[in-house]
């Protein structure tokens, strides 16, 4: 698969996906916003959950599936959903 077809492929999975340059990350694929705190961010992506960890965080921008967050971005955590329960 060539890179262009990488990226296209990436593009179009419904996965949690972040961008962090310098202290601005972009959280794509977002489906609602969890928790927000000045340390934490938790945002659901639908199948998986994304923390953002780090100081002075802020949400900067909310667009259609995608969120701007500002501050010092110390660590990324995924997380798989919770098994829904069948009982």
């Amino acid at each position: 698969m060539d890179i262009k077809n990488e990226l296209l492929y990436d593009f179009n999975l419904s996965l949690p996906r972040v961008l962090v340059s310098g202290r601005t990350g972009i959280i794509d694929n977002v489906k609602k916003i969890v928790f927000v705190s000045e340390n934490s961010i938790v945002i659901d992506n639908g199948k998986r959950f994304t923390a953002l960890n780090g100081q002075d965080l802020t949400i900067t921008q909310i667009e259609d599936e995608r969120v701007l967050v500002a501050g010092e971005i110390k660590s990324i955590e995924f997380y798989g959903a919770l098994p829904a329960d069948k009982g």
